[in-house]
């Protein structure tokens, strides 16, 4: 079983009627609309964490790396959300997330100053004044946004498939013309995607989120409670997302002893998973740690050949997931 996959993209500069255009492409395809609202109400009930998109697009970046991190939260919800939905994104940086997609359709619409600042006095109510001070504020957050984020402009004409200046043009005619770009690069046409390459993406796209929340919760002075490394803790949300048992570092297994029968090496494998009966022992890509890792791994294999036991990368994680969930009811 398969399923296609269309992706439209909306950056518009605010007061050029870009938010009406989105909506009523939305409502003209039939098509799931993500706004960075949308997004926040994901975080906070599926994942029950308080990262506001919408907030950081609105604010002020703390720094360059937490918008690095939530630029790979922002990629991670909304390429699962595509994996289920054809979407219309509308100023989450999808022009940056879908970049490579060829099934996506990139959009920006524009519109002269005076038109911009004329819209914004008339949807609001404001003076002249006012509206001009806010059309200049929110490009300076959008400006600040994307680039903390994205580390690029999204002004960049060769970023976008369709650049509209809407500037003189009603919304009708803009969405018209989105609507004709859709069907010149056939978007509801041209992906086709397994049902098991669904699966493993979505798979991806959890680890990747988990990793990104993680990342963040520690940023933000959050605890690894009992677990010694970031990793390990993103590999028991990920078990405890699809149901896996398990338990950490539940036992100890003396390797070697000195001539008076003293232990002077054991080794603690991260993780049992008792309802198949192996131990998960996690590792990074640190040759020094991976070589040490691997040596402890083969001497328990030596003193106990009926143990099972896994090394893993964290590359390793979507193939050891996808096995073990697959199996669950």
């Amino acid at each position: 079983m398969a399923g296609s996959l269309a992706i439209i993209t909306f950056s518009h500069q605010y007061g050029s009627r870009g938010e009406a255009i989105a909506r009523e492409v939305t409502r003209r395809t039939g098509f799931t609309l993500v706004t960075a609202d949308r997004v926040d109400e994901i975080i906070r009930e599926r994942y029950q964490q308080d990262y506001s998109l919408s907030g950081q697009i609105s604010g002020t970046p703390r720094d360059d790396h937490t918008g690095k991190l939530f630029a790979s939260l922002i990629a991670a919800i909304l390429t699962d959300m595509a994996l289920l939905n054809d979407l219309v994104v509308l100023e989450c940086g999808g022009q940056f997330i879908f970049r490579a997609f060829p099934n996506a359709l990139h959009v920006r619409i524009i519109a002269p100053r005076d038109i911009r600042i004329h819209n914004i006095m008339k949807d609001t109510g404001a003076s002249y004044e006012q509206a001009t001070r806010e059309m200049e504020e929110q490009d300076r957050r959008h400006v600040r946004f994307i680039r903390s984020s994205f580390r690029r402009p999204s002004e960049t004409p060769e970023r976008y498939d369709l650049l509209v200046n809407s500037g003189t043009l009603e919304v009708g005619q803009v969405v018209e013309l989105v609507l004709s770009g859709m069907r010149i690069k056939k978007l509801t046409e041209y992906g086709m995607v397994s049902s098991e390459s669904t699966e493993r993406a979505k798979l991806r796209n959890q680890i990747r989120l988990l990793r990104a929340l993680t990342r963040l919760s520690v940023e933000r002075g959050g605890s690894l409670t009992q677990f010694a490394h970031q990793s390990e803790l993103v590999f028991a949300r990920l078990l405890d997302f699809y149901g896996i048992r398990w338990q950490y570092e539940p036992r100890t297994f003396p390797l070697s002893y000195d001539e008076s029968g003293n232990i002077t090496e054991a080794f603690s494998p991260d993780f049992y998973l008792p309802d198949s009966d192996l131990y998960v022992e996690l590792t990074t890509m640190k040759q020094s740690l991976v070589t040490r890792k691997n040596r402890k791994v083969k001497r328990l294999r030596e003193l106990h050949p009926d143990i099972k036991i896994r090394l893993l990368y964290q590359k390793d994680f979507e193939d050891l997931i996808f096995k073990y969930a697959t199996r669950t009811p």
